[in-house]
């Protein structure tokens, strides 16, 4: 691990992932009270993170075949820049609160700035992850992961803290720190290098496609049913959340602010220990021990008003959220070339799952209060294990036969 810190390119790299996530985070935090603090309901809350997700995953999909013939550099450098323009956006937007717009209503600009997120992003995170991944396998692999996870989910882990005391001030402070993190973003973007992504392996790593074990291509698809759930657990939390903290539990913006900041830091502490380790490759017992505990945390929302209660919730629903995203991070580009579409998959997923927790979380909230969506994610995470016990089988019959004939369409994880 702490070879990494040699390597200057990837440090920037790094510190690029933070600064992003750093302005998405003070830009998210708020966004739930200000939708409120113009009038709008809990629909519309699901309708801005929905309109944010529906365009990353429709972008996502669209990268896919392209992402990986553009050039890093100028992808992110464009990225970042629109994310300064759309940040501004957010400011101005929140200024003048209620003022409708020639086209738009105040809403309405809101649910357009998240949908404009969601088409940077969808450019800006894959493009990251395939310059950070590209040439690397297995154990190396796993922590150059474990360390460039760690380094956005530290800005998630202290910006949600610093946005929900900023909130309690002016709800445009923390929208203007979020301009000043686009900036430094940009800035780091252009004194990052494009050098040579084809390190020579190291002796141990598995580099051709061929070489990594066949139980991988059963783990894709596992982990991608588990983390297509587990992000709909995280859209009902980031958008309905703060909603039923502030007005069902009559916690404040702060406390809501420590939870998501709580969350984030199992993250980096999960994302940093399976950086160290590959003991958690292709151990089914661990995705079902999470998904478990995602429902836990569910169930103690569902449950509990008291506070300590709620972060323990937030806590340990980090941990889990962390070790699944890892996990398909991990085997979703494992034996592939074109690292930059593979991440778009996996942000593919991310998205979807999200935007379906998002709004669903939202319509279920207005039509049967503020702690349905919570039964709804109990409800999805059980029905996704079976699923995943169904697909487990039929993937390993499928590629035992496969195997056999020599002819599987699997031969990638593409």
């Amino acid at each position: 691990m702490l070879q990494l810190f040699k390597d200057k390119n990837f440090l920037r790299l790094c510190l690029v992932a933070f600064l992003m996530s750093s302005c998405l985070q003070l830009g998210g935090i708020v966004l739930p009270f200000a939708v409120k603090a113009i009038d709008g309901s809990d629909t519309d809350i699901g309708l801005c993170f929905l309109g944010q997700m529906g365009a990353y995953v429709i972008c996502c999909i669209l990268a896919v075949p392209i992402i990986d013939r553009l050039k890093p550099k100028k992808v992110l450098l464009i990225t970042s820049g629109a994310g300064i323009i759309v940040s501004l956006g957010f400011f101005v937007t929140v200024w003048y609160g209620n003022s409708n717009g020639v086209f738009l209503s105040p809403v309405g600009r809101l649910i357009f700035l998240m949908s404009m997120i969601g088409v940077i992003t969808a450019f800006f995170w894959p493009t990251l992850m395939g310059w950070v991944s590209t040439g690397y396998e297995g154990a190396e692999l796993t922590k150059r992961f474990g360390f460039y996870n760690a380094s956005w989910a530290i800005a998630n882990t202290i910006f949600p803290v610093i946005g929900g005391y900023l909130m309690e001030i002016s709800y445009l402070l923390p929208l203007a720190a979020a301009v000043v993190m686009a900036i430094f973003c940009l800035i780091s973007v252009y004194q990052t290098k494009c050098i040579s992504q084809s390190p020579k392996p190291h002796q141990n790593d598995n580099i051709a496609g061929q070489q990594i074990p066949q139980q991988n291509r059963n783990f894709v698809w596992i982990s991608r049913v588990a983390l297509f759930t587990t992000l709909i657990y995280i859209g009902v939390l980031r958008s309905q959340l703060g909603i039923l903290y502030k007005f069902e539990l009559r916690l404040t913006e702060s406390n809501y602010g420590w939870a998501m900041s709580l969350m984030c830091l199992a993250n980096v502490i999960v994302f940093w220990m399976m950086g160290r380790s590959h003991y958690w490759h292709y151990k089914k017992s661990l995705f079902a021990l999470a998904q478990a505990s995602v429902v836990l945390c569910a169930i103690i929302i569902l449950f509990s008003g008291s506070l300590a209660f709620q972060l323990f919730a937030a806590g340990l629903g980090g941990i889990c959220y962390g070790f699944i995203y890892s996990s398909h991070q991990y085997y979703g580009v494992s034996g592939g070339t074109k690292r930059s579409g593979l991440m778009a998959i996996h942000e593919t997923i991310i998205g979807a799952g999200f935007a379906t927790g998002a709004l669903g979380g939202g319509i279920l909230s207005d039509s049967f209060g503020r702690y349905s969506p919570y039964w709804f994610v109990c409800g999805v995470i059980i029905i996704a294990g079976g699923a995943q016990v169904i697909l487990w089988f039929i993937a390993k019959r499928f590629f035992q036969i496969s195997s056999k004939e020599n002819t599987s369409v699997f031969t990638s994880p593409t």
